[in-house]
């Protein structure tokens, strides 16, 4: 069942519809907050909207990084698990940590 929740956006009271918990639309709106102050304070009279198209391209590329990170890990993976059943023990670089 989806709830309502007021939320500011970039100075504007908003109320929403969502199926997510509280903690979650929350976690969602202050990120979309972040990106559009960030791009309000890089840019000076710039109109609403086109703070809007603008964070919205930079969460979409946000959104593109994340999947291609994750497609290149599971490669990784498969690749490695393919070695693993193939015999062919192959020592593997240290892992890197992950960014939060």
């Amino acid at each position: 069942m989806k709830k309502s929740y007021d939320l500011t956006i970039l100075n504007q009271p908003l109320t929403i519809k969502s199926d997510g918990d509280e903690k979650q639309v929350k976690k969602v709106a202050d990120y979309v907050n972040k990106r559009m102050h960030e791009i309000v304070t890089s840019k000076k009279a710039i109109s609403t909207a086109n703070v809007a198209i603008l964070a919205a391209l930079n969460i979409a590329e946000d959104l593109f990084n994340e999947r291609r990170g994750h497609s290149e890990k599971v490669r990784g993976w498969v690749a490695r698990f393919k070695e693993l059943l193939s015999g062919k023990e192959v020592a593997q670089p240290e892992l890197k940590k992950e960014r939060m």
